[in-house]
């Protein structure tokens, strides 16, 4: 709520005609003044505490909450000091100095639960757990004063104690840091609201001022101080009251629409296409109406967003048939649990991956991927490895051919001329060169398939059996594992692994004679 320079004249006018209104009491008994005086605040006190705690569940405020429980109890205080006062004679054997008591009490209070409130702005406070505190608090209080363990504030003949005086400064300086803390935390309120609670606070300090120079409890100082009482308590139900717990339904919906305008902007700018919409059910599915989609999908369809929402899917895609991908809506409608398949739009063939989701009742909401870009390159990819593996094969059956050859002419070779040590040797170092050649072929073979063939267990120990007793290069290594029954879950390139650290072990460790595997 603004207010308008007409809402603070009539505020201001408002409050000048009660306060000149009662000033006239005076004239007549200062008694029915005081009585007047302290009535309007317990009222504004008893105002704010019912407004504030039925409003509690919409308050995201912990200033206002605070502050409207302790004046629940500020005011039943100011209702002991009122009833207390001295000509009331409801409390007998009881002077001035009862009124007075609970008063300091009250602003105490007052002035700490200013203070507390800046500080908890932005939590979320369990009004039970603040009430009761008050509660005890409270009680602890007005039960010290009246088994007289609390400090005397007045003393008739002599007027105010020291006590009295010195904690009417302490709440001064006190109410001086809350103004400081609001300041604080001025973003956490409207400029009027901070305005009020400013002016409340000040006025406040100078009617505790006021109440530190009065002899008689119907002097001139007392009259002031509550007066000005009257003006703080207004402001306080200007503040929290009608401005403030009536600003957080405009600042909830102002709040609430820039939220939507920021899904808006974040709905309509996504890279991905969204549509909300309800299945429509006859018989089982036969329909489903959109309920809200952004640019991106409606781009997707070639149709404005506006020509979407409302409309069923059978008016933009055709009478003829069911809408597409219907039977995966019902799935999901079904299982309450998301699914994912891949579509095709037909027109431009273009290709999507498409997320359906649950809400809630019949309605779903869907998330359109274009993976067209990633759908041509994954076929390039497809086509590129077709080439490659047929290149491959190509290769490998002429290198084999080669290989075939070079076995028949070692034979033909070795059959026309003698046979000796050293002319075996050198035909089985050839053998062996041209078995690892046809060894590494094999691996290829074995490689093109990586990644298609599901991992298995393998036994570490008869891998290095089979890399031992396979090749005749080792044979002049000792190759010894203590593996026991250890076996991996691995793809069928396990071996490739340890034949490539045996091989390392011989290259790099020139005159090495044994190698040790374990863990």
């Amino acid at each position: 709520m603004r207010l308008t320079n007409s809402y603070v004249f009539k505020f201001i006018l408002t409050l000048l005609l009660f306060i000149v209104g009662i000033s006239f009491t005076m004239g007549y008994s200062y008694l029915l003044f005081h009585i007047l005086a302290e009535f309007f605040s317990i009222i504004i006190a008893g105002i704010i505490f019912v407004i504030t705690w039925n409003s509690r569940d919409k308050l995201d405020n912990g200033y206002f909450l605070l502050i409207g429980i302790s004046f629940f109890f500020i005011g039943g205080i100011d209702l002991f000091h009122t009833i207390a006062y001295q000509g009331m004679n409801v409390f007998v054997d009881y002077d001035a100095n009862l009124p007075t008591q609970m008063w300091i009490v009250a602003r105490c209070i007052q002035a700490a639960s200013f203070v507390i409130a800046p500080l908890i702005i932005t939590r979320r406070i369990n009004e039970k757990t603040v009430f009761t505190t008050y509660f005890i608090l409270t009680a602890s209080l007005i039960i010290l004063i009246f088994s007289g363990y609390f400090p005397d504030c007045y003393i008739e003949g002599s007027g105010l104690t020291s006590f009295k005086i010195i904690g009417e400064y302490i709440i001064c300086l006190i109410l001086f840091i809350a103004i400081y803390l609001l300041f604080k935390k001025k973003n956490h309120f409207s400029r009027e609201v901070l305005l009020l609670l400013y002016g409340a606070l000040l006025t406040t300090i100078l009617s505790e001022l006021a109440f530190t120079a009065y002899i008689s409890v119907y002097g001139p100082a007392n009259y002031l101080g509550h007066l000005l009482k009257i003006i703080a308590f207004a402001f306080i139900y200007q503040a929290i009251v009608v401005t403030g717990l009536r600003k957080p339904f405009d600042t909830m919906f102002r709040t609430l629409s820039q939220s939507e305008a920021k899904y808006r902007t974040f709905f309509n700018n996504m890279d991905e296409g969204v549509a909300v919409f309800d299945l429509v059910e006859h018989d089982g599915p036969t329909d489903y109406k959109f309920i809200d989609v952004n640019r991106r999908y409606a781009s997707m369809m070639g149709i404005d967003p506006e020509d979407i929402i409302g409309k069923k899917g059978r008016e933009i895609y055709g009478q003829d048939s069911a809408p597409p991908h219907l039977q995966y809506y019902q799935s999901v409608l079904n299982t309450k649990e998301s699914l994912r398949f891949s579509a095709i739009h037909k027109p431009d063939m273009k290709h999507y991956a498409v997320s359906v989701f649950f809400i809630e009742g019949k309605r779903l909401a869907t998330v359109v991927t274009d993976v067209t870009a990633l759908k041509i390159s994954e076929d390039a990819l497809i086509r590129a490895n077709k080439k490659l593996k047929l290149l491959s094969q190509i290769t490998k059956h002429d290198i084999n051919n080669d290989l075939s050859l070079a076995y028949a002419s070692i034979d033909l070779i070795q059959g026309k001329i003698p046979r000796n040590p050293a002319t075996d040797e050198y035909f089985g170092y050839l053998r062996s060169s041209i078995d690892a050649i046809n060894s590494k072929i094999d691996f290829t073979r074995n490689y093109e398939h990586m990644g298609t063939q599901k991992p298995f267990w393998q036994s570490l120990s008869k891998i290095i059996t089979d890399i031992r007793e396979s090749d005749p290069r080792y044979s002049h290594i000792s190759i010894y594992d203590s593996l026991d029954s250890l076996e991996i879950f691995a793809d069928l390139m396990l071996p490739k692994v340890f034949v490539n650290l045996v091989e390392n072990s011989i290259r790099h460790g020139k005159k090495v004679s044994a190698i040790y595997i374990s863990y």
